[in-house]
């Protein structure tokens, strides 16, 4: 049984490493430590590739509650980011975001910044967004599991502000935290706040967190 915890804890750690590594590569790029297209090929790629193999991994050592709340994690933080981009596209339509950032994550992804989007860097940028939803979801359910929605919340408020402080926001050139467009800042706080809300209710649903508060794996 110790050897079995011990082995999953690795494995967990070798998942959350894995996870957290994409939500990072646009900030990293906007300082300055390499282009997004090079990042994209030498971390990205690989780290997804990685991540799906330590969960075949997992799965042929009997790491059940790693691979569940793994594959719920992610499913949650796809979903989730459904809720996210309402908020989001909404206020980039009525003027108040900077740019359209899939959009954006496209074109830096295929390094064609000057020459402006295509169809296939939409398709990458959207990609590499709702990725993000994703593993963002799979931190918290490896982490943490079934937990309070205020959990969640307060995860939510803290990926946004993580967000707001990060270099990618002072690339935009609309001032530190965004403050010289209020509602940029109000509208990354708000979408993280339906992202979280979302994430909370399937996590908990997919993972066995009853009204009761008694929680599953």
């Amino acid at each position: 049984m110790k050897r079995l915890l011990e082995g999953e804890t690795i494995l967990s750690l070798v998942v959350l490493a894995l996870a957290g590594l994409a939500p990072n590569l646009f900030p990293a790029a906007q300082a300055g430590v390499a282009k997004l297209s090079f990042l994209g090929k030498a971390v990205l790629a690989p780290s997804i590739i990685l991540l799906g193999g330590t969960l075949l991994l997992a799965r042929s050592r009997g790491y059940t509650r790693l691979v569940r709340r793994t594959l719920a994690g992610a499913g949650a933080g796809l979903t989730a980011t459904l809720a996210l981009e309402v908020v989001r596209a909404t206020s980039f339509r009525l003027g108040g975001m900077p740019g359209d950032m899939p959009r954006l994550l496209g074109v830096l992804l295929t390094d064609r910044f000057m020459q402006g989007p295509s169809l296939f860097s939409d398709l990458l940028g959207w990609s590499y967004h709702f990725w993000n939803g994703a593993v963002f979801g799979i931190i918290f359910a490896v982490v943490f599991g079934p937990q309070p929605l205020r959990w969640f919340e307060v995860y939510g408020f803290l990926i946004g502000l993580g967000f707001l402080f990060s270099p990618a926001v002072s690339a935009l050139g609309i001032g530190f935290l965004g403050l010289n467009m209020p509602a940029m800042p109000l509208t990354v706080i708000l979408a993280h706040a339906a992202y979280s809300a979302v994430l909370g209710c399937l996590t908990n649903r997919w993972l066995g967190r009853s009204r009761g508060g008694k929680t599953g794996t």
